[in-house]
């Protein structure tokens, strides 16, 4: 049965909330690995096609006001899909919609998007992951939109916090994965059957206690011995050779501060000439040379110690029959590289689009790669047509579009022509008159307002930690950047009626000031 976005976000939106999504993708085209190849091996063949979701409502007569955007890209290699969220912002402006402050439509609207794609990518026997770098900024994808009075931008810790929120229920879905490889056969059983999955998270100069501090409310009821939440990075789950040197073991993203690095790194790399036999130290960097130390350096990168936090996440999902125990490099082993692969493609013709079906048919004439043997049937082109958008330009377009949004600008004098104009944009790029679809909530029920599982504790506070809160200016008026968000940070205020606690010193703590 085929995934609507359309009806999995009406099913998800509180009754009653009226919203226009557009949904554009990017044909699959091939792009550099993801992964550096390890000296005197090819890099692995990696496809990537773009997404973006934009979300807008009838703020009044005059048309429609975009409040929230995303873009996602998808990276397919032979044994790994990869979602990686490039970029969020909102514009502030879902005040418009006048609803209660606890209803967290933005968190909905990101969870449920990135549930949709994980579910249309998910292939037989290939793990999927989805990562984003959490930084917190005013404004990302909408110029001017910190001009709004009501766009709340999250702190750090609160950006953080809210993605592992939006990720939390896409979990969830999910079996646990095995704790163990001594793990009960039943256990094991039950997760071959199921797909299972697991989330990551680094927080450079944070150890794993205050990283917990990050973790949604519902990983405090978690088994112990089945951690759905770990303060790790899951690199037996991603590359196949976790004895490669460090700069082959993290996967390289546009705009991330990790691939800053990486390439800085690269710098020290000692120069070899072409017909050389490789040299013992090829590959590695002479200042960093494990990936534990990789990561503590991270921390002190301009963009994680300039007085903010910065979150790397992972949520990892094993497709049914392969378990958390199996690393990447025995997956990566299987049936031959020749191979046929058979997908819709979007050919241009001039200012339309028509499509045809090709078959694209692959021999076996390139350097073997360190994850094929003789019986390989692995290929890295996937396009199903489930989880495109509803308009699909070619790469081409797709860019002048994101150049067109960026271009713009968002405060609220210019919003609505501005949405007007990406509106009529896509429907010249696509020869579509109109696009875009209504969706009505229909969600009736109070997990749409907070977190499950969310339960009253009392916390101590080392003192040293204690600071004001900042008031609230709207749960889900906020920015994101760099795979940031709109949503809230959960909080609840007490209501009038509830009287506010009054804290009473113990008397052994109060002391006598020392006569002068």
């Amino acid at each position: 049965m085929a995934v609507d976005l359309a009806d999995l976000l009406a099913k998800a939106l509180p009754t009653g909330v009226e919203i226009t999504v557009r949904h554009v993708s990017s044909t699959p085209t091939p792009c550099e690995a993801l992964f550096a190849a390890a000296p005197g091996q090819v890099s692995e063949p990696t496809f990537c096609e773009n997404h973006f979701l934009s979300v807008s409502i009838d703020a009044n007569d005059d048309g429609e006001t975009i409040i929230f955007g995303m873009e996602v890209m998808v990276y397919n290699t032979a044994h790994l899909t990869t979602i990686f969220i490039s970029k969020a912002d909102s514009t502030g402006l879902l005040h418009l919609l006048k609803l209660p402050r606890k209803v967290s439509v933005l968190r909905l609207v990101s969870n449920t998007f990135l549930s949709f794609l994980a579910r249309t990518r998910q292939r037989p026997g290939v793990r999927l992951v989805v990562s984003l770098f959490a930084r917190a900024q005013n404004q990302y994808l909408f110029p001017g939109s910190i001009e709004n009075a009501e766009k709340h931008v999250l702190d750090d810790r609160g950006l953080i916090k809210w993605w592992c929120c939006v990720l939390d229920p896409i979990l969830r879905e999910h079996e646990p994965e095995s704790a163990l490889q001594e793990t009960k056969a039943l256990d094991q059983t039950v997760e071959a059957a199921k797909a299972s999955a697991t989330a990551y998270l680094i927080v450079p100069s944070c150890d794993r206690f205050e990283t917990r501090n990050f973790f949604p409310p519902t990983a405090k009821t978690d088994a112990q011995d089945r951690p759905r939440w770990l303060n790790s990075y899951p690199l037996k789950q991603l590359y196949h050779d976790p004895s490669a040197p460090p700069r082959c073991l993290v996967p390289r993203f546009p705009d991330d501060p990790k691939t800053r690095f990486l390439v800085d790194l690269d710098s020290e790399l000692p120069v070899s000439k072409e017909g050389e036999p490789v040299a013992p130290n090829a590959g590695r960097w002479r200042s960093v040379r494990s990936l534990d130390q990789f990561w503590e350096m991270m921390s002190f990168r301009q963009e994680c110690s300039a007085g903010r936090l910065v979150g790397f996440l992972w949520l990892v999902i094993n497709p049914p029959g392969l378990m958390n125990s199996t690393s990447m490099e025995s997956q990566t082993r299987g049936p031959s590289n020749n191979s046929t692969i058979s997908g819709e493609l979007i050919v241009e013709n001039g200012s339309s689009q028509s499509e045809e079906i090709a078959t694209l048919t692959t021999t076996d004439t390139s350097p073997k790669l360190p994850w094929d043997d003789s019986s390989n049937t692995a290929n890295p082109f996937d396009w199903p047509e489930a989880g495109r958008g509803q308009v699909v330009l070619s790469e081409a377009d797709y860019k002048t579009m994101m150049d067109s949004v960026l271009d713009h600008f968002y405060d609220e004098k210019e919003v609505i022509a501005s949405t007007k104009l990406y509106v009529d944009q896509v429907s010249s790029l696509a020869d579509e008159l109109t696009w875009g679809k209504k969706v009505v909530g229909t969600n009736t029920t109070s997990s749409t307002t907070q977190p499950a599982n969310t339960t009253t504790t009392n916390n101590v506070l080392d003192l040293g930690l204690i600071r004001k809160r900042k008031k609230s200016l709207g749960e889900d008026n906020m920015s994101v950047v760099n795979s940031q968000t709109p949503s809230g940070s959960g909080d609840t205020q007490p209501t009038p009626s509830e009287p506010t606690s009054v804290n009473v010193l113990n008397a052994s703590l109060v002391r006598k000031k020392k006569k002068t």
